[in-house]
């Protein structure tokens, strides 16, 4: 048996890891009125999961407020997370790892992973119960490297040593980390989005409160930067644990909802006392309510839950739409800094006009950036752009100069490869998929009846389009851009390159594709789109881009389309 302890402590409630002296735990109930009604709900709750009612569930959860020193937690959490990961793990590998980690020393000097930030809250657990969550740690870091940051884990891993063994923790832990409903977040970028979500979910379903916010910062991003922690470090231990029961119940959602009962009951809050004044920041009078908040659990929950028209699709759009903004934005700041003021001179409409694209190899060769673009300066960085033999019945090697122009500035200094090209592997969107998918960023060049030539870089590999199973779904990044170039040569921009701070959603429409169509530039539009026959298309303005028709007539057919790789 690990270190852990399924032992109580003296309140009976809560296990030995905890210091009860330091909780303020409220008087049982003097009536036998009480106690019937609380197993009467044990029960109610029991059949509602045997007859598998979630929403009868819910309701339960929700609507009944256990003290916190309430046993039903014992076995309730547990079960919750059961029921969300069938796969808990092994008491007895959890020991095995202990004892590989950790040997026979049963009070190792343990070091917290590095997935943790330096925020985190034990709550009232005693120094063995900090023991065992290091230990549980450890073992999650080491079991799953995949997690490079994930702040709120130790909290919730020193909530459950409250109330279960040291084991049952792990278990927990292990099950909520491999669920579906991405209990926590695992990645810095995924950190970062859930902020950005809960400012677009204020600007929603909080519309009075963001603006009185607004009025005292210009930075509002900086507002929602910690918000995590004015649940899990700033609200009573009562109201924690509290939304624990349904957080575990419901998911991520419910930590979104109580924040926005946060942000509105700070709001209704401060204008009663006129104001924050000039000598605080919003993030600290935030805080500051949050430790000293004037309402009880219950008027919290029933603000949180009073928000009508939160869905989980929803969150889950805008967590899709905020995660492609800052990947986009991550890439564009990395080329600024990668290029300076004075080296790449790129100007977005470069004429070529009238020229002539006979169907030709292009053969090997070294372009040297200076011979092949007089006059122009450029990043030292890119040094010379190596071409291997590139069989295209499409391109020259001007076309290629151009592109390479274009292209973002790692992408531009790899070799071209010819991925998928209809005339040797056939007309079919499937096949074309089986080509590109786990191929990386991807150019799509296509040649109509007309002689136009045009197409769009792909800056997220194709395979990404299965990550939401069958639904059809947006994915990329800011860096995916359309072009022409016969007649005209010219390059259209993701929109929001323009520095815009106040971009509609569907201007983060980058590539999509099912079994029916592949398309490159949504809203109000499809930038450019090619059906399963990989014949017929379409190109018309879209949002993402602000482009026109990269063809005379929106509706075009095909006489020929490669895929060009790099590597």
């Amino acid at each position: 048996m690990a270190k852990g302890m399924p032992s109580q402590s003296d309140s009976g409630t809560f296990t030995a890891s905890v210091k009860v002296s330091d909780i303020n735990i409220p008087a049982p109930p003097i009536s036998a009125s009480p106690r019937k009604q609380i197993l009467a709900t044990r029960r109610e709750l029991q059949n509602a999961y045997q007859g598998r009612d979630p929403k009868k569930i819910k309701t339960l959860i929700r609507n009944h407020h256990w003290p916190i020193n309430d046993a039903i937690r014992q076995t309730l959490w547990l079960d919750m997370c059961k029921r969300k990961q069938r796969n808990l793990g092994d008491s007895a590998i959890y020991d095995e790892m202990i004892q590989e980690l950790f040997g026979e020393d049963s009070h190792p000097d343990i070091k917290l992973p590095a997935f943790l930030d330096s925020t985190y809250c034990q709550y009232f657990l005693n120094d063995n119960g900090l023991l065992c969550a290091k230990r549980i740690l450890c073992v999650l870091a080491d079991t799953n490297p995949d997690i490079t940051y994930s702040p709120t884990i130790f909290a919730v891993t020193c909530l459950f040593l409250h109330y279960m063994s040291e084991e049952d923790c792990f278990n927990c832990i292990y099950a909520m980390v491999h669920s579906s409903e991405r209990f926590f977040t695992q990645t810095k970028m995924a950190y970062e989005t859930s902020a950005l979500v809960l400012m677009d979910l204020t600007k929603r379903f909080a519309k009075a409160s963001y603006g009185y916010l607004s009025r005292y910062t210009r930075q509002m991003e900086t507002v929602f930067e910690n918000w995590v922690w004015w649940i899990f470090k700033g609200l009573p231990f009562p109201h924690l644990i509290r939304i624990m029961d349904c957080y575990l119940n419901e998911g991520p959602k419910v930590l979104y909802r109580a924040a926005l009962a946060v942000i509105m009951l700070f709001h209704k809050s401060s204008v009663k006392e006129g104001g924050l004044g000039s000598t605080i920041s919003v993030q600290t009078a935030i805080a500051q309510f949050c430790e000293n908040i004037p309402v009880t659990v219950e008027k919290f929950l029933k603000t949180a839950f009073g928000i009508r028209g939160l869905k989980r699709t929803d969150v889950e759009k805008l967590r899709i739409k905020n995660e492609m903004y800052l990947k986009s934005r991550k890439h564009t700041n990395g080329m600024s800094k990668s290029i300076s003021s004075n080296s790449l001179t790129l100007r977005k409409n470069e004429s070529f006009l009238n020229m002539v694209h006979p169907v030709q190899s292009v053969q090997s060769g070294i372009l040297n950036y200076e011979q092949s673009f007089p006059g122009r300066a450029r990043s030292r960085s890119l040094g010379m752009v190596s071409l291997t033999t590139l069989q295209s019945s499409i391109l020259t090697m001007q076309d290629l100069q151009t592109l390479c122009m274009w292209l973002p500035v790692r992408m531009s200094v790899q070799q071209p490869v010819l991925l998928y090209t209809t005339d040797e592997h056939g007309t079919s969107l499937q096949t074309l998929y089986s080509r590109i998918e786990g191929r990386g960023p991807t150019l799509l060049v296509i040649k109509n009846d007309q002689d136009e030539i045009f197409g769009a870089y792909c800056s997220c590999d194709w395979i990404e389009r299965n990550q939401h199973g069958k639904a059809l779904t947006y994915f990329g990044t800011g860096e995916t851009f359309l072009f022409t170039l016969a007649p005209n040569a010219v390059a259209y921009k993701w929109v929001g390159l323009e520095g815009g701070s106040d971009l509609p959603s569907t201007a983060n429409m980058f590539q999509s594709g099912d079994k029916t169509k592949l398309t490159i530039g949504g809203g109000n539009g499809e930038g450019l789109q090619v059906d399963a026959s990989l014949y017929q298309g379409r190109s018309e303005r879209c949002d993402t881009f602000n482009n026109p028709s990269l063809t005379e007539k929106e509706d075009f057919y095909c006489k020929a389309i490669e895929i060009l790789g790099f590597h």
